[in-house]
């Protein structure tokens, strides 16, 4: 159905090209899906507790990110 849906916005010339994106785009998804789901169970966590983890490793990311940019380059 969704498909479908792809190839009612564009034209036919680029359906192959976006059906493919599709598909990867689908893989990708069903990939990160798995990954969380076997961090989940290994460690012991619930989805409350991977919402934590998830702020965290963002809280972390962006302070890492204005060390690197800020203080060290000196943008």
């Amino acid at each position: 159905m969704s498909i479908l849906l792809w190839k009612g916005f564009f034209s036919s010339r680029n359906s192959a090209a976006l059906k493919h994106f599709y598909l990867l785009m689908k893989d990708l998804i069903q990939a990160h899906k798995k990954i969380i789901k076997t961090v989940k169970k290994q460690m012991g966590f619930s989805d409350y507790g991977m919402y934590w983890l998830a702020f965290l490793e963002g809280g972390l990311t962006i302070w890492l990110l204005d060390r690197i940019f800020f203080h060290w380059l000196n943008f």
